[in-house]
């Protein structure tokens, strides 16, 4: 049973859209197109892991996915969280392709594609690192405890795993053979330890102690916010010559007409500039300069005031995550172009 829906990463449509409001001859467009590139693989991986995950009993996990808890001001994500009655499983993603060597030595792994060799952090330390963070987050809230079990998973079927001794064998494993995997931790932690009413309580906690990532885009690749494009963009023809018209907007470089060619514009500034918003600094991001046309636009969306009082006292919130892969999607599918 999913608890804990997958999302579209939050960093990755913020990279997506400083990509997208970047003049293309800047100077950091390389480096932000680097790290698009590697959240994509991530999310393919992401992805990957959802798919086998779903051959899983439903009625024996509950499976939280990207799950980011804070302990002692330090945050931890988790790519999936598995919880059944006898134990819990933190499950890791890596999306490779070509061979991974893990390298038990200097506790690092090595990614060998054709004449490329790169190195990264060791995944099993990663996952055990988030196990031991796991354990004091359950301590500190005084919530039942019970066996963590960590793994990494490979997406990539192809991939080639190799290690210089058999320790990593028993850390890591292709994404297909995941649900094997958890009938061995099943079997080595077979007594009921949870009950329905302890898994309420977990549950509860880890949901309403989830807090989403903000990105910081600007300050990560050192782009100044005079840089970006503002404006609405056409979903056409991607140039930001769109101009309102009789309640729609009219593309001047190809024509063509969009309802809510606004929406991804407005998504763009909460993952660029913050979790909140004024009307004022909407109209300056959108080149509006109808205070009363930007109060209706976003009266048609889930997005909420906050604040006090009335007028220079309020601002508007991000919406939730939810959102921003409801809209990830919907554009997606009327193939819109926007960077995915």
């Amino acid at each position: 049973m999913i608890v804990k829906s997958q999302w579209i990463p939050l960093q990755l449509l913020a990279d997506q859209a400083l990509l997208v409001h970047l003049p293309g001859r800047h100077a950091n467009r390389a480096a932000i197109e680097d790290d698009l590139a590697r959240r994509r693989a991530g999310w393919r991986g992401e992805q990957a892991l959802s798919y086998y995950l779903s051959f899983l009993r439903p009625e024996r996990y509950r499976i939280f996915y990207d799950l980011r808890l804070t302990i002692q001001a330090h945050a931890f994500q988790i790519d999936a969280l598995l919880l059944s009655p006898s134990l819990a499983a933190i499950i890791e993603v890596k999306n490779f392709t070509g061979t991974v060597y893990f390298e038990s030595l200097f506790d690092q792994m090595i990614r060998v594609a054709g004449d490329r060799q790169e190195t990264f952090p060791n995944p099993i330390v990663q996952v055990k690192r988030q196990r031991d963070m796991l354990n004091k987050w359950l301590s500190a809230h005084r919530l039942p405890e019970l066996p963590i079990e960590c793994l990494v998973t490979i997406a990539n079927v192809s991939t080639m795993i190799k290690s210089a001794s058999n320790s990593a064998g028993e850390w890591v494993c292709h994404a297909e053979h995941l649900e094997s995997r958890l009938k061995k931790y099943e079997q080595r932690n077979h007594k009921r330890i949870l009950g329905l009413s302890a898994l309420q309580q977990l549950e509860t906690a880890l949901l309403e102690n989830h807090t989403d990532p903000q990105p910081d885009v600007l300050k990560k690749f050192a782009v100044s916010s005079t840089d970006l494009i503002r404006g609405v963009r056409c979903p056409n023809c991607g140039t930001f010559e769109v101009e309102r018209a009789y309640g729609t907007w009219v593309c001047k470089s190809c024509s063509k007409k969009s309802k809510d060619a606004h929406v991804p514009m407005i998504l763009d500034y909460f993952l660029l500039k913050g979790s909140t918003m004024t009307n004022k600094q909407c109209r300056e991001f959108l080149k509006i300069s109808d205070h009363q046309l930007v109060t209706r636009l976003l009266r048609k969306t889930p997005i909420k005031i906050g604040g006090s009082g009335r007028g220079i006292g309020q601002y508007y919130m991000a919406p939730p995550h939810e959102y921003f892969d409801q809209q990830y999607q919907r554009f997606r599918q009327n193939r819109q172009k926007r960077i995915f």
